[in-house]
């Protein structure tokens, strides 16, 4: 990831550095409006800060690419693996009915130009991918639950299904996010993840020396999750930044507890 000169308080993808049919970012906690925990920068339009606090964070980052704060398609994530197609039927409700039809996903898909495409995060994983061939693009938001629920697999079938999008031709981007070195976890979690196949191994988990407990690389297993669907390793990008370490830069929940703010990650085909 890197930053821009012009856009001090948002971080871009070298991945889709390049990619003239795309506007793209992932937001800092900085540059915004919020107080106290939520400051500053808080774009969790379910959180309990001031909504008309969140409405004009979320206008500051929309008019920096000269779109609105309805323009920034966000769903009511539940930590489910549910997939929202973003179509002119979804574009044509009346707001309340958008905001009543995005709850309950965690990851929305579209071929629809001039809608940013976004996830809210405070540690888990935001995930943009874009299929340049069939110009598609989606976001994905992926805690654990979503991961061994599969959701990165479900956005892609649902794209493959939909657009006639195929693996190889995905360019896929993994945001900032809690670092295996603070993302402790108990036997619940690690019993889900076995039971969804996944292989804990030295490449995305270890069991810390004094506390025995499980450490776990969410990063990570995303990005093999995406080579696993056939995502090609060099289409893939994956931050290093971990939102827990950097409390200057990122909200983190598991940091700041329930009252943490969260960042926006998005993705809109010009």
């Amino acid at each position: 990831m890197f930053r821009h000169p012009n856009y001090s308080n948002l971080l871009f993808f070298k991945i889709f550095e390049n990619e003239p049919r795309l506007f793209h970012f992932s937001t800092t906690r900085t540059g915004g409006v919020s107080r106290g925990e939520f400051r500053s920068l808080n774009l969790g339009n379910y959180s309990d800060d001031n909504p008309l606090n969140i409405y004009e964070n979320r206008s500051i980052v929309a008019r920096k690419f000269y779109k609105t704060a309805d323009d920034l398609i966000t769903p009511h994530q539940t930590h489910s693996n549910k997939v929202l197609l973003i179509d002119t039927n979804f574009l044509t409700l009346p707001n309340t009915d958008k905001i009543e039809k995005l709850y309950g996903f965690d990851a929305s898909i579209t071929q629809e130009k001039g809608y940013f495409l976004g996830v809210t995060t405070a540690d888990c994983v935001p995930i943009l991918v874009f299929d340049p061939k069939n110009e598609a693009i989606g976001a994905i938001h992926a805690g654990w639950r979503g991961t061994t629920d599969r959701i990165v697999e479900k956005t892609i079938l649902k794209m493959q299904k939909s657009f006639g999008t195929e693996p190889k031709d995905i360019l896929a981007a993994i945001g900032p996010a809690i670092s295996i070195d603070y993302y402790e976890v108990g036997k619940e979690v690690e019993k889900e993840f076995l039971k969804s196949g996944f292989k804990l191994n030295k490449s995305t988990s270890y069991h810390h020396d004094l506390s025995k407990k499980l450490h776990v690389d969410l990063k990570e297993i995303n990005r093999q999750e995406l080579i696993r669907l056939g995502v090609p390793k060099n289409q893939i990008e994956k931050t290093r930044y971990c939102t827990y370490n950097n409390s200057r830069l990122f909200f983190s929940a598991r940091r700041q507890s329930i009252h943490s703010g969260r960042m926006l990650t998005g993705i809109m085909l010009r």
